[in-house]
């Protein structure tokens, strides 16, 4: 049997029939109100799913059917895809066939309902529907501590040239601490040194207890600015250059851990002096120290866009641990809050595992802790201890 390759569907070639006109339409319309595949976050939603008793059959096998039609609900609710091909038979006759698949995938669900009606077993379920793959730079709240710059600045540059390495280091702070996405705290009076600030042994340290340690918690970012500023010479037959090479380098580290995070670095370099037979085209080309200074501070702009960029981007991660009980259900913890951008229509993801993956929802939320249960409330939450979760945002 010849087929043609898959085409759009029309209206034009569905209105062979008025049967299959409507289902079309249905099917489009249908579309139209779902919400978008693709989504950048979680959401969740109900769905339904009937199946009929079979005489003399386990009903157990009507509630499976049942089941699987609410998954397959619920999937299309988070979006859908429409295939359709033409196939000729033998007698010359035409028939169109359409195919509607789910576009986003299912990432955790429990049953809300099940119930026998008559002859008829329904079966509804509350999913999370979503695609873990697109769900990044999201954080909505950044917790930043900024370190003592480092410099490193060349010898043989001009003298009004290496006083700009406070310039620059003062519009780093500056930049940072006026932005809208952080929350700095500014430590630049501190020198970022790992072994120092590592929490571990923080309940017996004299410092971490009275204050007077700087310490960086779970979810946070360590940032340490360095300012480089090196000489350039090219020296020609007729023409000598004499430049500078400037560079902001921002190196993030993780809190609690002190693991590099990310570098966000911009360069350029910047010609300050120009030497040719035409002495006078060389002073009137030369550029006025306001110009070199508006060069050096716009190298700062760059440099801290692509800071904000890597830290927006970095995913909320932390493993679970055994949370407080009380006498209705037991919980998860992790050690971010509403301090980290977490809100009650946040959820966790575990990383996925033979079992697949598995969806917590904020129970309980303090400034820097919360409280997480399963979607599935029959989920063993023992055997989630120990496993990493990443935080998005639930879309409603």
């Amino acid at each position: 049997m010849p087929v043609k390759p898959p085409f759009k569907i029309t209206l034009a070639r569905l209105a062979m029939s008025q049967r299959r006109l409507i289902s079309a339409l249905g099917i489009l319309v249908g579309l139209v109100l779902l919400p978008q595949a693709g989504i950048a976050s979680l959401r969740f939603t109900e769905a339904t799913g009937r199946a009929v008793i079979q005489p003399g059959a386990d009903p157990s096998e009507a509630r499976m059917i049942a089941l699987e039609d609410a998954l397959y609900l619920a999937a299309l609710q988070g979006g859908a895809t429409v295939d359709g091909f033409s196939a000729i038979n033998t007698d010359t006759s035409l028939t169109d066939q359409v195919v509607v698949r789910p576009a986003s995938k299912i990432m955790d669900y429990a049953v809300i309902n099940e119930v026998i009606d008559g002859d008829h077993f329904a079966v509804t379920i509350r999913a999370a529907v979503g695609d873990l793959t697109q769900n990044k730079c999201q954080r909505p709240n950044i917790n930043l501590t900024l370190f003592k710059p480092v410099f490193d600045i060349d010898q043989k540059i001009p003298a009004w040239a290496a006083t700009f390495r406070t310039v620059l280091a003062e519009d780093v702070i500056s930049a940072l601490t006026t932005h809208s996405k952080f929350s700095v705290v500014n430590a630049t009076s501190t020198v970022f040194a790992k072994s120092s600030l590592s929490s571990a042994k923080d309940a017996y340290d004299y410092s971490a207890l009275t204050g007077g340690k700087i310490s960086v918690g779970d979810g946070d970012f360590a940032l340490v600015p360095e300012i480089q500023i090196k000489r350039q010479r090219i020296a020609g037959v007729l023409v000598r250059q004499e430049s500078i090479a400037v560079t902001v380098n921002l190196y993030g580290y993780q809190g609690r851990t002190y693991a590099p995070a990310f570098v966000a670095s911009h360069s350029k370099i910047i010609d300050i002096k120009r030497t040719t037979p035409l002495s006078l085209v060389d002073t009137l080309t030369r550029k006025s120290r306001h110009q070199l200074t508006a060069e050096m501070r716009s190298i700062v702009q760059v440099a801290i866009q692509s800071a904000v960029t890597k830290m927006v981007c970095q995913p909320l991660r932390a493993r679970l641990n055994k949370g407080k009980d009380n006498k209705t259900e037991s919980t998860l913890s992790v050690p971010f809050g509403r301090r980290h951008g977490v809100t009650q229509n946040s959820l966790a993801v575990t990383d996925q595992s033979d079992s697949g993956w598995t969806v917590l929802k904020i129970a309980r939320l303090a400034q820097s802790e919360a409280q997480l249960v399963p979607l599935d409330p029959k989920r063993d939450i023992s055997k989630l201890v120990g496993k990493t979760v990443e935080f998005m945002e639930l879309s409603r």
